[in-house]
């Protein structure tokens, strides 16, 4: 007979699950790139996974997209069709007025056509820690100083290598730009974001609803689903379950008056 522990997480499961079910995607969406970053022209030198190094000017900051179609039912951050997302493969190029066919995918697997497998487990929490903290929600207002900094802090987690620190100075990713009048800002805040992702641990808060947007030749893009909350009749569902639960252990309580616990042995 399954043990009540057991059950117990059987019925946690079985509750996440259905509090989850509502806010998980599959399928496609199409959309097509409206703006790409809103602050400053930024160069960006880095090591391609096949150890070629490049350099390439780039705008940084909030993306725009409008969605058009695709089978995926996801409500994605932003206004009305219009979402928003930030830029999460550094090897790609983003072709402004364009429209694409993205697969929706974990954030994981964001930059897969051109990262074996993709950025994996380990950078998807640190982006998630790092707007767990600084934009947990893509809707809400941030300044073009916050944007380009939470765009070039993604980038250096995405493509910096694990030998080295986090530092958008220096290492096998690092930015550089002409003279400009928010540069030094952006550049500041991205180092503070950084270097807080860097010590961040367990308790850190993460973002919720963050998925990846991927096509294969050109740039993948973070966003973020709304998360629904469950309809009334997953509430009772999770209530009858964890009532079930109770009941079986005060059942047990009942049939086995004289039991003692055994003593512990360190």
């Amino acid at each position: 007979m399954m043990r009540l522990r057991d059950l117990a997480l059987t019925m946690l499961l079985a509750a996440a699950g259905l509090c989850s079910a509502s806010a998980a995607s599959a399928g496609t969406i199409i959309a097509t790139l409206n703006s790409v970053g809103s602050g400053d022209t930024i160069t960006m030198r880095g090591i391609r996974p096949n150890g070629t190094p490049f350099a390439s000017q780039i705008l940084n900051g909030l993306s725009t997209l409008t969605r058009t179609g695709g089978t995926d039912t996801l409500q994605l951050q932003g206004s009305g069709n219009s979402f928003f997302a930030f830029c999460v493969e550094p090897y790609e190029d983003a072709v402004l007025n364009s429209s694409s066919t993205y697969t929706v995918d974990p954030l994981a697997q964001a930059g897969k056509s051109s990262i074996a497998g993709g950025i994996g487990v380990g950078k998807a929490l640190q982006i998630s820690q790092l707007f767990g903290q600084f934009a947990p929600n893509l809707s809400a207002p941030m300044t073009m100083v916050q944007a380009s900094a939470l765009q070039i802090a993604l980038w250096e987690i995405v493509s910096e290598s694990s030998s080295n620190p986090f530092d958008v100075t220096s290492g096998n990713t690092y930015f550089t730009t002409p003279a400009s009048s928010n540069f030094s800002q952006v550049m500041a805040q991205a180092q503070t974001y950084l270097n807080y992702v860097s010590t961040a641990n367990g308790s850190a808060p993460l973002a919720q609803g963050l998925q990846a947007l991927t096509v294969a030749g050109k740039q993948d893009f973070l966003v973020q689903a709304v998360i629904v909350a469950p309809e009334p009749g997953t509430w009772m569902m999770l209530i009858l379950g964890f009532g079930l639960v109770g009941h079986m252990l005060r059942r047990r309580g009942r049939s086995a008056p004289g039991s003692v616990t055994a003593p512990s042995h360190g």
